[in-house]
C-alpha cells in the first residue's frame, strides 16, 4: 500500500513536470506574440496560400478502328480573379482593354506568321526562337454581335446564342431602359393568360420565353444601351472609341454569362501564345488579378464529322444552375463554374464519361505572385473516360466530299446516314454544309451568318418530305392490312380524280397497268393514290409510328421528332394554327406519296429501311460502340444492339417490296443510270419532295419560293444487305441526282480493307512500366 510520503513526492514531480509544460508553452507563445510578433505578421502580409482546382483533360473521341478524332494538347489561358481583378481594381476596364487588345494582336500574329504577338505599339518586344510554333489567343468574347458598326446580331434567330441574349435582354430590359422590350413582355405575359398557346403535345407554351427580344431591339441600341449602362453604374471610362466600347461591351456580357464572381473565374483568352505569357509575367504588378493556367484543350484530328463530334465551351450560369446541357452542374461532384463543358454532338450527350476529375493545387506565393511551395494536399485531376464511335472516318470523308461534290450547286443543303441494320451502328453521320471544329470560334461570325445553316446537323434535325421513299411504308402497310395483294393492278395514265381535284403522276412516259412491284420501279403515283385512298391517314400514321417515323430514335445526339400526316397530327397542329382546315380525303392521298404534312430525317428514312430489309426489326441507331478508361486498360461500357420494336408483317410482303426495290436499281428503274452496271446489287427507293418556304423568313408576306429535293434510299449486297444509306439534296430535283453520291460510299464501303482494330492500336500505344 503506497504510503502518505511517496504519494506526496509523487504529486510534487507531477506538479513540476505540470509547471515545465505551462512554463514552455508559456514561452514560446511570448516568443511568437511579443518577441518575432511583427517578423511574422509581416511575413504572413507577404505569402499568400491559395488553392486551385486543375482541371481534367477531357477523353479522347475515336472512331470505330481506333482512328483518332478528337485528342488534346497542353494550351494555355489567360484567367481573371473575381476578388482581386474586378472587385478591388479601380482602373480594371483600362486594365481589361489593353488586355483584349495584346489578346487580338497575338492572334492576329499567328495568323500572320510573326512571332511577336502581344506587343503592341508601346516599344518593348520580346525575343522569340523563330523555330517555335506559336499559336493566337482567342478572346473569350460570346456576344454574338458583330465586331465593327454597323452592328448586325450575329447567327439565325432562335440558335443557342441568340436565345442566351434575348433571354439577358428581356432579365435587363428595366435596367437598361428598353421600353419596347418591357412592352412586349407585358403583352406576352396577359397573352398567356387570354390566349394560351400550346405545343405538338398539348402542353401550355410560356409566351415570355418564347419571345424573342433581338427582333424588339437592334443590335446597335442594346450595345448602346449596355455602354450608357456600364459608363453610369460600373465606372467604365467615357469618350471610349466606338471599337474599344463595343470590345469592353462584348467582354462585360461574357463575364455575366459565366456568372464571373468570387466563386467563378473569367476565361479571358484560351491558346495564349507564349510571347503573351511572357509579357504578362514581366509586367505582372499591372496585372494583378491575372493569372495563366495552363489546360488541356481540344485538338481536331480530322476536318470531318464536326455535327456528330461537337463542340465545347465554358460553362454559363444556366448550365450551372439551371437544366441546360445537361445542368445543373451545381449540384454534380467534379465540377466548378468555370469548367469546359460539352455544347454539342457528342462531347455533350457523353459529357458525363468524357469530362474527367478534376484535381486541386495547393501553392504558396509571394508578393509578386511568384510560386514559393507546392503544398502536400495537392492532387493530380484523371483525365476522361475514351469513346469508341461506331464511326468509320474513312467512309464518313468519303460521304462528306461527295455531298459537297454533288450538291455545292444548288446552294443549299443535304445530308448523308450510313448504318448497319443488323444492330443499328452508324457508319457515316454527314451533314452539308458543314464547318471545320478546329476554327470554330476564329469564324463563328461567317458560319452563323450563311443563310444555308452550317451548323443545322441535317441528318438528324433536317425535317423532310420523304417523297416516294415513303412509298414502300405504304405497300407495307396496304399488303399487310388486305388493301392489295401480289396480283393488285392500276392503270395510271397520268391522272387521278378525288373530290374535284387532279392528282397527277409524271413518273414514266406512257399509260401504264402496274401491280405493286412495278408500281415501287417505277414509282407510280396513281397506284399508291388509290391504295392511300382506301388506307386511310389513320392507318398510315400507325404504321409510321411502327417503323419510327415521326417520332426520336433515341440515338445520342440531338435530334427531332418531326411528324408523320394523318387525322391525329392534324388535329395536334390545329390548336396553334386554327386556319389549318381538317383532315380530308385528299390529305391521304398525297400523304400516301410521302407529301402532305410528312417531315422525317434522313436518319428515320435510313432506319425504317433497315428495319424493311432486316424483317422488321427496328433497332435504336447508335454512334458509340465502346467506352474506355483513359488509359485504354478497361472497359467501362460495351454498347448492345438495342431493338426498340418489332414489326410483324409477311415474308410475301417482304419479297414484294424487296423485289420492287431491287428493280429500281435495274434497267428502267429510277436509279437505274447510276446502278444498272454496278458490281455489286443494289436494292433502293428514289424520292423526290416537294418543297416551299419564304424568300424572307421574318415576313409572312413575302413570296413563296419552290423547290425540289431529291433523296434515295439504298442497301447492299441486295442478298445479304450490310449498309444502308439515305441521302437528301436540297433543291437537287430528283432521288437520281444524289444516286452518285450513294454509290461513292458504297465504293468506299466494298473497296475498304479492314484497318488495325481498335485493340490492336491501343496495345501499341500501351506504357510499360
Amino acid at each position: 500500500m503506497v504510503n502518505k510520503t511517496q504519494l506526496l513526492r509523487r504529486l510534487l514531480v507531477l506538479g513540476c513536470l505540470l509547471l515545465l509544460c505551462v512554463g514552455l508553452a508559456g514561452g514560446q507563445l511570448l516568443q511568437l506574440q511579443l518577441i518575432n510578433g511583427e517578423s511574422y505578421v509581416r511575413r504572413s502580409a507577404s505569402f499568400l496560400t491559395t488553392t486551385s482546382t486543375v482541371s481534367a483533360a477531357r477523353g479522347e473521341i475515336l472512331d470505330r478502328y481506333g482512328r483518332a478524332m478528337v485528342t488534346n494538347q497542353t494550351g494555355f489561358s489567360l484567367v481573371l480573379i473575381y476578388s482581386s481583378f474586378w472587385e478591388d481594381k479601380e482602373d480594371r476596364f483600362e486594365v481589361l482593354l489593353d488586355l483584349a487588345n495584346r489578346v487580338k494582336a497575338d492572334g492576329a500574329a499567328a495568323a500572320s506568321g510573326d512571332t511577336t504577338g502581344g506587343d503592341i505599339e508601346d516599344g518593348t518586344e520580346t525575343e522569340t526562337d523563330t523555330t517555335e510554333e506559336t499559336s493566337g489567343a482567342v478572346l473569350n468574347d460570346v456576344m454574338p454581335i458583330t465586331d465593327t458598326a454597323p452592328y448586325e446580331y450575329v447567327g439565325a434567330a432562335g440558335d443557342s446564342e441568340r436565345k442566351a441574349l434575348s433571354d439577358y435582354i428581356k432579365q435587363s430590359a428595366e435596367t437598361l431602359g428598353l421600353q419596347a422590350v418591357q412592352d412586349a413582355k407585358t403583352a406576352a405575359s396577359a397573352a398567356n393568360e387570354t390566349n394560351p398557346q400550346y405545343d405538338a403535345d398539348g402542353n401550355l407554351i410560356d409566351q415570355v420565353a418564347q419571345l424573342d427580344a433581338t427582333t424588339l431591339v437592334s443590335a446597335s441600341e442594346f450595345v448602346s444601351a449596355m455602354r450608357t449602362y456600364m459608363e453610369t453604374n460600373l465606372g467604365m471610362p467615357t469618350g471610349l472609341s466606338e471599337a474599344d466600347a463595343r470590345t469592353l461591351v462584348g467582354l462585360y456580357y461574357s463575364m455575366r454569362r459565366v456568372g464571373f464572381n468570387n466563386n467563378a473565374t473569367f476565361t479571358l483568352a484560351d491558346n495564349v501564345s507564349m510571347d503573351l505569357i511572357a509579357y504578362i509575367k514581366e509586367h505582372h504588378q499591372q496585372y494583378t488579378g491575372v493569372d495563366v493556367q495552363s489546360e488541356a484543350i481540344r485538338k481536331y484530328d480530322t476536318t470531318y464529322a464536326a455535327h456528330l463530334l461537337g463542340t465545347v465551351g465554358p460553362m454559363y450560369t444556366e448550365e450551372w444552375t439551371g437544366t441546360k446541357n445537361g445542368g445543373p452542374y451545381e449540384d454534380k461532384a467534379g465540377y466548378t463554374m468555370n469548367d469546359t463543358i460539352g455544347k454539342s454532338g457528342l462531347e455533350a450527350a457523353l459529357e458525363e464519361y468524357l469530362h474527367g476529375t478534376a484535381g486541386s493545387r495547393t501553392v504558396e506565393t509571394d508578393l509578386g505572385g511568384d510560386s514559393i511551395t507546392d503544398h502536400a494536399n495537392s492532387y493530380a485531376p484523371q483525365p476522361g473516360d475514351n469513346v469508341i464511335t461506331t464511326i468509320d472516318l474513312e467512309l464518313q470523308e468519303v460521304a462528306e466530299n461527295s455531298l459537297a461534290n454533288y450538291l455545292s450547286e444548288y446552294q443549299r443543303g443535304g445530308a448523308a446516314v450510313a448504318l448497319d441494320p443488323d444492330t443499328g451502328e452508324m457508319l457515316v453521320m454527314a451533314s452539308y454544309p458543314t464547318y471545320d471544329l478546329e476554327n470554330y470560334n476564329k469564324d463563328y461570325d461567317q458560319i452563323s451568318s450563311d443563310s444555308r445553316s452550317p451548323e443545322l446537323n441535317r441528318a438528324t434535325q433536317g425535317l423532310y418530305p420523304p417523297g416516294s421513299t415513303f412509298k414502300v411504308l405504304t405497300a407495307i402497310a396496304a399488303l399487310e392490312e388486305g388493301i392489295i395483294d401480289a396480283n393488285t393492278t392500276y392503270t395510271c395514265d397520268g391522272k387521278f380524280e378525288y373530290g374535284g381535284v387532279t392528282f397527277t403522276c409524271s413518273n414514266h412516259d406512257q399509260p401504264m397497268t402496274l401491280d405493286v412491284t412495278q408500281a415501287i420501279k417505277y414509282s407510280c403515283n396513281v397506284f399508291f393514290y388509290n391504295v392511300g385512298q382506301q388506307l386511310t391517314g389513320a392507318h398510315l400514321e400507325q404504321w409510321c409510328d411502327k417503323f419510327g417515323l415521326g417520332n426520336v430514335t433515341g440515338v445520342e445526339i440531338a435530334e427531332y421528332a418531326g411528324q408523320a400526316a394523318g387525322p391525329t397530327e392534324r388535329e395536334a397542329n390545329r390548336k396553334n394554327d386554327p386556319s389549318l382546315r381538317e383532315w380530308q380525303g385528299g390529305d391521304v392521298v398525297n400523304a400516301a406519296i410521302g407529301q402532305s404534312d410528312n417531315l422525317f430525317t434522313p436518319l428515320q428514312l435510313a432506319n425504317y429501311m433497315a428495319a424493311v430489309v432486316n424483317g422488321g426489326t427496328l433497332y435504336q441507331p447508335t454512334l458509340v460502340k465502346s467506352i474506355k478508361t483513359y488509359d485504354y486498360s478497361d472497359v467501362v461500357e460495351e454498347r448492345q444492339p438495342e431493338v426498340i420494336g418489332t414489326i410483324e408483317f409477311s415474308d410475301a410482303t417482304r419479297n414484294l417490296v424487296m423485289q420492287g426495290m431491287s428493280e429500281v436499281t435495274a434497267e428502267g428503274g429510277t436509279a437505274a443510270t447510276t446502278f444498272a452496271d454496278y458490281p455489286i446489287k443494289v436494292g433502293g427507293k428514289t424520292g423526290s419532295a416537294e418543297m416551299y418556304e419564304l424568300s424572307d423568313p421574318d415576313d409572312p408576306n413575302s413570296a413563296v419560293i419552290e423547290y425540289t429535293n431529291g433523296l434515295f434510299v439504298a442497301f447492299a449486297p441486295f442478298d445479304d444487305p450490310e449498309i444502308v444509306i439515305c441521302v437528301v439534296g436540297e433543291g437537287a430535283g430528283h432521288g437520281s441526282a444524289v444516286a452518285p453520291i450513294v454509290r461513292d460510299i458504297l465504293d468506299a464501303y466494298f473497296a475498304e480493307e479492314e484497318p488495325d482494330t481498335v485493340e490492336a492500336i491501343q496495345s501499341e500505344n500501351t506504357m510499360v512500366p
